[in-house]
């Protein structure tokens, strides 16, 4: 059955995908709506002879005729509306929406789930890694116990850029922003909010737990000391911000913070804005899958899986009912610790608690440190 579409958004994800949509000749899907912010802008957009150009989301959504809905518009408010409004017309989505799914999606699981609708968020997380239909298929038979990623490539391509290149902090923003790598506010990307979502939706689909960003409350790169990537350097480490999560006798571990890692973790060389995760599992053992994390045609192909599966009858139904998780931070237990201060030598402790941290600090106040990490969780 010919499934037929609505586009809302024509960002740099949304003209990816219209530019494959429009590209691709196929019986089994047909593009009604394509839904704008200004109307003006789009008014020589190439549209198909049977798709409408509109301002107006309602009248795509509601349409009768229309199977799937893709939003990328991003945000929580007016896409959290126009999701609510597909699911509870038993309507199928598909949505690269991480802070929407992060914060909502066990409403808007159950919303999927008790009017036969369906919600798909493979671009949710790590752009073009195909990690959820990994999950959901590859390693469905496998019990997965760990997983740890670089799930933000504007930091990971920050931190490249002061480690390899010796920037600045600054500068190697500035450059990320000139490259097209960094929002104009990159605010969730360097705080670590960013990589949080993400992981909480991993969580979510792995762990079948339900995490919080308050519960996470992530360590970003933007607090680093200068000093610390000196002293990384010196004892071969390679500082990235790590997104980890493992399961310990019904307990949940799990944090995003910046890790300084051996060259021998398999995260250590993951340059650039390249994204990766690595995963453990009971059958396969340690697996890891890098790619792009983030822009247009990757994206894209993503949504456009996440379509194919829905064409296909291929996909997997929402578990509405997710219990929260039994939680415990990572860091509050014992770890090496990459230290330096005006009274400190450059050292790696052996793994101390977090008292024993604060007491550090409390001798030098001008401690820098980083968790130091050979091993993940």
């Amino acid at each position: 059955m010919k499934k037929h579409l609505a586009l809302l958004g024509l960002g740099t994800i949304g003209q990816a995908v219209f530019n494959e949509l429009l590209a691709t000749i196929a019986p089994d899907w047909q593009l009604d709506w394509v839904v704008v912010k200004h109307l003006k802008r789009h008014l020589g957009l190439p549209l198909p002879t049977t798709t409408r150009l509109t301002t107006d989301w309602h009248r795509a959504v509601n349409d009768p005729q229309v199977d799937v809905v893709i939003e990328l518009i991003g945000g929580t408010t007016v896409a959290k509306k126009i999701v609510t409004t597909a699911l509870q017309l038993g309507k199928q989505v598909i949505t690269a929406n991480k802070d929407l799914i992060a914060t909502s999606g066990n409403e808007l699981s159950r919303l999927a789930h008790d009017n036969g609708g369906a919600l798909a968020y493979e671009a949710a997380v790590a752009g073009g890694i195909p990690i959820i239909r990994t999950i959901q298929e590859s390693l469905a038979p496998d019990r997965i116990t760990g997983i740890s990623g670089i799930l933000n490539g504007t930091s990971n391509y920050i931190l490249t850029a002061i480690q390899n290149q010796g920037l600045t902090y600054q500068a190697a923003l500035k450059q990320a922003q000139i490259n097209g790598y960094a929002e104009a506010n990159p605010t969730k990307d360097l705080n670590g909010i960013d990589a949080s979502y993400k992981l909480i939706i991993l969580v979510r689909l792995i762990f079948r737990s339900r995490l919080t960003l308050l519960q996470l409350s992530p360590q970003g790169i933007d607090q680093l000391s200068p000093r610390i990537f000196n002293v990384a350097n010196h004892f071969q480490r390679q500082i990235k911000l790590v997104a980890q999560a493992q399961m310990v006798n019904g307990t949940l571990y799990a944090g995003v913070y910046p890790l300084a890692l051996t060259p021998t973790h398999p995260l250590a060389q993951v340059n650039g804005v390249t994204n990766a995760i690595t995963v453990d599992s009971d059958l396969v053992g340690t697996s890891t899958y890098l790619g792009p994390g983030a822009g247009g045609p990757a994206t894209a192909n993503s949504v456009l899986a996440d379509l194919q599966a829905f064409i296909r009858n291929d996909y997997h139904h929402n578990n509405p009912c997710l219990p929260a998780a039994q939680f415990a931070s990572p860091l509050n237990q014992p770890h090496a610790y990459l230290i330096v201060g005006k009274t400190t030598p450059a050292q790696i402790t052996p793994p101390i608690t977090p008292q024993a941290l604060a007491t550090y600090q409390a001798n030098d106040p001008t401690l820098a440190w980083v968790v130091a990490e050979s091993e993940r969780l």
